[in-house]
């Protein structure tokens, strides 16, 4: 099948080969490709070596790099791509997907999955995969697994000083900003609590990764977690689970093999991963019978794992073009759309009319898949408007128990009028729209202009007196 692609293989881009990353006053060149005589080497078996090689000065140049952020957690500091920075664009940034470190010296913690291209992304074709999983070496033939790519969060699992920390990429346990908050997170996931439903799920069902194992000890325990509130286009129904997908080995700087991550999970009555087997007589024969088995379905794709003895070397994702095609509409479903919709068709009643409209747009541009989705910001927008509608109807009867009140003042006089009304309402909340009341514009359109969220409506709410 050919022999190994050069920009697989070699080392053509070490760690130390590129300058300092620059401030982000400019940041257009950080979404750009790389430089083509400057290719990123992306073996995994390379990059290992070089991070055993030289681990403080790799370290070094992610801490010191203005695109990453960093989350830090006693004397741990994890570190994931910022806002900024799209894709890798330096080797070093490949390892910063939530790797943790120490720092004073410079000493690697935790590494969890390196950067995962899609097929077809840094120019990487089937022709070159079928190349690296043709290669002999030492006259061992190389294994090639496909994976279950699954529809989740990466959760990390590791042991250091003699407790247990659990980690997303954007979050650690102890650290700033950890809580009901993830910066993977689509928008409708930010306040759900990654880490603490994770541990939870450990305890229901996985005890033994709540406590240090001597045989975890120098691991990083890599899981998907699936839980019903984080889907993202997948449907695993009420599925809450952690699966473990792959396993790193400080002390001997590599990722274990497939076999090795099914042997621990057995030990440890975890659940792994599992795998296809797809027919076929070559790689490309191969990928296109996996995705004949799962077209039509909401189900993400593969990770085709290439292994060399005890080493894995390469990782690469291939998606579902169903899955892609869900995904891209699942971008486009957002809150704001909704009640864009809603807000143009005043005589609808409820979510059955919605419903009724998407569907005659047809399966291309709203599948079945994505129904729910729009159910979900649809219910968002219900309880927005019960709220505001409760604060409409609060101040309607504020603003008539005011002129109540000040039923003897002059009426001939407006001025005199409204400063005794003022005198009233700005004892009370929500002064604005007492006042709205008083002018006779205090309607459902006024109050969404005073609360604009779901979340301002309900601390309005919950703050009215009486």
């Amino acid at each position: 099948m050919g022999t190994i692609p050069t920009r697989l293989a070699e080392s053509t881009g070490s760690f130390t080969d590129y300058p300092n990353p620059p401030l982000p006053s400019g940041v257009q060149h950080q979404t750009t490709e790389l430089d083509p005589d400057h290719p990123m080497n992306l073996r995994l078996d390379h990059l290992l070596e070089e991070l055993r090689c030289n681990p403080a000065a790799i370290l070094q140049r992610i801490d010191s790099d203005p695109l990453l952020v960093k989350r830090v957690s006693g004397d741990l500091v994890l570190a994931n791509a910022g806002p900024l920075l799209f894709t890798p664009q330096e080797p070093h940034q490949l390892l910063a997907k939530g790797v943790v470190y120490r720092r004073d010296p410079f000493e690697l913690v935790s590494l969890p999955l390196v950067k995962i291209y899609n097929l077809g992304e840094r120019n990487v074709s089937v022709h070159d995969l079928s190349g690296l999983g043709a290669a002999t070496v030492d006259g061992i033939h190389p294994r090639l697994h496909f994976l279950r790519k699954l529809d989740g969060t990466l959760i990390q699992r590791f042991q250091h000083a003699g407790r247990v920390y659990f980690t997303t990429r954007g979050m650690i346990e102890g650290g700033p900003g950890s809580g009901p908050q993830d910066e993977d997170a689509l928008p409708r996931q930010r306040g759900f609590d990654f880490l603490g439903a994770a541990r939870r799920v450990a305890a229901e069902r996985y005890p033994a990764l709540l406590e240090p194992q001597p045989k975890c000890e120098g691991l990083t325990l890599v899981f998907e977690f699936l839980h019903p509130e984080t889907r993202v286009i997948t449907n695993y129904g009420d599925r809450q689970d952690l699966v473990l997908l792959a396993v790193f080995d400080r002390a001997e700087w590599r990722y274990q093999t497939y076999t090795e991550v099914r042997d621990l999970a057995r030990t440890l009555a975890l659940i792994p991963v599992d795998e296809f087997a797809p027919p076929g007589a070559t790689l490309a024969e191969q990928i296109d019978s996996l995705l004949a088995s799962i077209a039509g379905t909401d189900q993400e794709g593969t990770v085709i794992t290439i292994e060399h003895g005890y080493q894995v070397v390469y990782r690469v994702k291939v998606k579902s073009p169903d899955y892609l095609r869900v995904l891209k509409l699942v971008v486009t479903c957002t809150y704001a759309r909704v009640v864009e919709m809603v807000d143009a068709h005043p005589h609808w009643q409820g979510w059955a009319d919605l419903e009724a409209h998407l569907r005659n747009l047809g399966r291309e541009q709203v599948p079945e898949e994505v129904l729910g989705f729009y159910h979900e910001h649809y219910e968002t927008l219900v309880a927005y408007l019960t709220d505001c509608e409760r604060l409409r109807q609060w101040a309607g009867r504020a603003v008539e128990s005011l002129r109540h009140e000040i039923a003897a003042t002059d009426r001939a006089d407006p001025r005199r009028l409204r400063k005794a009304f003022a005198a009233r309402a700005t004892q009370l909340p929500h002064t604005a729209l007492l006042f709205a009341g008083f002018d006779g514009r205090l309607n459902l359109v006024t109050v969404r202009g005073y609360v604009r969220t779901l979340d301002e409506a309900r601390a309005a709410v919950r703050n009215l007196p009486g």
